[in-house]
């Protein structure tokens, strides 16, 4: 049989092929474990951790060294009930865990006696605990109310906590009241609250006592505050999401002669690729000395994240969490000058580093060494999602087994870092080459606007929608890697993705960058998951913390590093139209033409979004959104030129489940699949068809069943310029979605996620076909509800289908399931990567 291999692109996985009408592929690469060692993860970064791993509980985020150095305590404030884990710090091995009502962040041992405080969380308490330094035996004694009226604490969420230097005040941060509490430790009453900077995250108390110093998460800042009232009495500019701080009791090393400062102060700024090193005078000012850039290369884009930080007892090494790079910085602060030395690398999202008096480092995992299959999923008859009293949950569901670890890693030597660096540039698929198309291969090169021959390509249309995987649609297509027992909206209820997906390429390889909902559209749009998102939203899905949601707009801590990406390409002369996405609705009006949008949620976006088309709202049909593009579109045609990106929002895949009296979930399903197959009928038979591409994606793989793996999903892409009748199994991701379109409009990559992303060039030709394509109608009801008293029904009406992600996603895929198949969901095979 012929073969016709097209070369497109080198990137650091190798020369990427596709091959079309042959048998001899090349080899699949996928998410997993890899013959030599280390774990691929669906970013397409690899991990290969340093160090002991002890396995903790979901989100480990803080830890603490009992006095006499025996203990470790880790603050686990993930999805599971919240706990503190007590580890033998000779033995390696986790001895005991005590559970709270929650926690997060905060966590400090008193320098006399044994007495440990915890941040509380959602329960707007701290908590005290009782540390036994002989066997580990960990106690909670008092719960120590942060608010005036427990019975009415609201969106109360403490976080951070601090002693006082005579350990009778303690000082804990209120993160969305934006206060701090000032609770007395004999009476063990609340003195008052000080209003503070927005989303307060760190808090020190200098030597001395006289001051405090809070780090702001949201105004990218750090405040000095007088501990005798609260008073605000200074505040230094940082960088956005200010995090972690690190007081270091001596002065700075001079150039010459005798430093003027009598201590110095770190500062993590998430959002950047730096930590910046600030003087502190004896008065107690601040003054910025330095920043110290914890990139691996010159080039290097946003999205280390530096978040923590830890420091050697001598005070001559700083260690600084990179949580997006899976990896520890090491910075030399001996001399007057800091210098980066190298690199360790971590597991899967670091989030805190301790250094032992031995030099031994402690170093925290969030998500711990990868994914792994579920066999024993989420199954109807049980709870599908743990709760604070800890009532029963899928043994298999995904937030609940995605299970952190602490690193023990002996003391770093020149040669054993220089090892550990080379392994951390080996786990990383950027490199500084790929900013430039030219080195990406001729393919790349011939659809990027950035070369000297413009794209052939001058229009994107980039449609998101909701919470599928690729088995659960596409499971059925007689070509690719499908399964066609777990297809649950097959061809009869989706026509036109499957008529798509034969006409131009089938992607059945691709992979959601995000683990749940809450960072899907995140990432869809920016590249990441801001470090926000990631350290809240499994509060939130454990059901300790309803509100605030924040993770589409609104939240001035939830900002992503270089912005999204229609900031991006308006600021770059790209222009740009918005449907949908990060805007907020009015009430319903079903009448065409009428105005749908009440506001956006980035101000960039209010003078390019149309606002007749609605955003999220299952009442409101797809088709509808479907024929306000299309008007739109049509007046482009007529009055010029069309936007070169514009972004929708097509969300009624997300279905209400069966919901008495709502639509059926084919019928949803079957609504969003004609809205998608008139979009691109519209397009192919207009004028500018011979100059656009769509890319169609999920904005995660929510928790449907797939063989492969559940972060899979389906994708599409639709142009003259895509090869016909190919499937492409290259491993691809949101990120290299987001590459493609980036580099066929000419804009620069948000973060080093995109930036290293595999740009989906395979699936194009130099040659473009031009035959248009013809919309099929549905081919089952897009009226028919549910009935009243139908099966799932009960359990549907208790779902909020307010806004895309409140569901509980678990318990719907499961209604779902047992709805259409008639029996229970089978045990799919799945990673942590995504939500079951």
């Amino acid at each position: 049989m012929k073969t016709l291999v097209v070369i497109c692109a080198v990137t650091a996985a190798g020369l990427l092929v596709i091959e079309q009408g042959s048998s001899q592929n090349p080899p699949r690469e996928q998410v997993g474990p890899l013959k030599g060692g280390g774990f691929l993860l669906n970013s397409g970064w690899t991990i290969r951790p340093a160090g002991v791993q002890v396995p903790v509980d979901t989100l480990p985020i803080a830890t603490a060294i009992s006095r006499n150095g025996k203990f470790a305590l880790v603050m686990n404030a993930g999805y599971n009930p919240a706990s503190i884990s007590v580890i033998d710090i000779a033995k390696k091995g986790e001895v005991g865990r005590t559970r709270l009502p929650d926690c997060w962040l905060g966590l400090t041992i008193a320098t006399r006696g044994n007495t440990v405080y915890a941040g509380g969380g959602s329960s707007g308490m701290v908590y005290e605990l009782s540390l036994d330094a002989e066997t580990g035996a960990l106690s909670r004694t008092r719960q120590l109310a942060a608010v005036p009226d427990i019975n009415k604490k609201g969106v109360a969420f403490i976080g951070d906590v601090a002693l006082s230097p005579d350990e009778h005040i303690l000082y804990a941060a209120d993160l969305y009241d934006n206060m701090i509490a000032v609770i007395n430790l004999q009476s063990g009453q609340l003195l008052g609250q000080w209003k503070v900077c927005r989303r307060p995250y760190r808090v020190i108390v200098p030597p001395g006592g006289a001051q405090l110093i809070v780090s702001s998460w949201g105004d990218g800042a750090i405040y000095q505050y007088d501990t005798r009232n609260g008073n605000q009495i200074g505040k230094t500019r940082i960088g956005p999401h200010t995090t972690d701080m690190l007081w270091v009791n001596q002065p700075p090393p001079a150039d010459q002669g005798t430093s003027s400062y009598a201590a110095r102060l770190f500062v993590a700024a998430a959002n950047t690729n730096n930590v910046y090193s600030l003087g502190v005078t004896r008065d107690g000012q601040l003054s910025m000395l330095e920043s110290i850039n914890v990139s691996t290369t010159p080039m290097h884009p946003l999205g280390m994240t530096p978040s923590a930080l830890g420091i050697d007892p001598s005070n001559t090494q700083l260690y600084v969490v990179c949580a997006d790079a899976n990896a520890v910085a090491v910075a030399n602060i001996a001399g007057p000058h800091a210098v980066v030395a190298g690199f360790i690398p971590t597991g899967w999202y670091p989030t805190a580093v301790r250094v032992l008096s031995d030099g031994q480092l402690v170093i925290l995992s969030g998500k711990g060494l990868g994914s792994r299959p579920n066999p024993d999923g989420p199954n109807p008859g049980m709870r599908a999602r743990a709760t604070t009293g800890g009532g029963k949950v899928a043994d298999g569901y995904v937030a609940h087994i995605q299970t952190g670890t602490a690193a023990f890693v002996p003391a770093i030597t020149e040669n054993r870092l220089a090892d550990y660096t080379d392994t951390v540039l080996a786990n990383s698929p950027y490199s500084d080459e790929m900013l430039d198309p030219k080195t990406q291969g001729e393919q790349d090169a011939f659809f990027s606007h950035t070369t000297a021959h413009a794209s052939p390509i001058q229009h994107v249309i980039y449609i998101i929608k909701e919470n599928r995987t690729y088995d659960q649609v596409l499971g059925d297509m007689d070509k690719g890697n499908g399964d066609k027992s777990l297809v649950l909206f097959g061809e009869q209820v989706t026509p036109n993705q499957h008529q798509l997906a034969r006409d131009f390429v089938l992607y059945d390889n691709f992979y959601e960058n995000g683990d749940v909902s809450a960072e899907g559209h995140n990432w869809a749009s920016a590249a990441i998951a801001p470090d926000y998102t990631v350290k809240t939203w499994p509060n939130t899905y454990g059901d300790r913390n309803k509100e605030p949601y924040g993770y589409q707009g609104g939240e001035p801590a939830n900002t992503p590093p270089a912005g999204y990406i229609w900031d991006n390409a308006i600021q770059a002369g790209i222009t740009v139209r918005d449907y949908g996405e990060w805007a907020e609705n009015l009430p319903l009006n079903p009448a065409s033409g009428a105005r749908q949008i009440d506001r956006t949620n980035d101000p960039v976006l209010d003078s390019n979004i149309d606002m007749n088309y609605r955003s999220f709202d299952v009442q409101y049909p797809d088709i509808e959104r479907a024929r306000e593009f299309i008007r739109e579109w049509k007046n482009f045609e007529t009055q010029g030129q069309p936007p070169q990106l514009s972004i929708l929002w097509l969300g009624n895949d997300h279905t209400e489940g069966l919901k008495a009296g709502a639509l059926t979930p084919f019928a949803h399903v079957a609504d969003n699949d004609y809205a998608v197959g008139m979009i691109v009928d519209a397009v192919s038979h207009s004028h500018f068809w011979n100059s656009t591409a769509l890319f169609i994606m999920e904005d995660d793989a929510q928790n449907g069943p797939d063989h492969v793996d559940s972060h899979r999903a389906p994708v599409w892409v639709v142009s003259p310029f895509t090869r016909r009748g190919a499937v492409d199994s290259t491993m691809y991701n949101q990120a290299g979605l987001l590459r493609t379109i980036e580099l066929i409009v000419g804009l620069r990559p948000l973060t080093h996620f995109d930036a290293g992303g595999r740009p989906m060039f395979a699936g194009f030709s130099r040659e473009p076909d031009t035959r248009p394509y013809t919309v099929i109608s549905p081919k089952v009801s897009l009226t028919e509800r549910n009935p009243a008293k139908g099966a799932g029904a009960t359990a549907s009406a208790r779902m909020d289908f307010s806004d895309a992600d409140k569901v509980d996603d678990a318990a719907l895929n499961a209604v779902l399931w047992r709805a259409i198949k008639h029996t229970d969901p089978p045990p799919p095979v799945r990673s942590a990567f995504g939500k079951p």
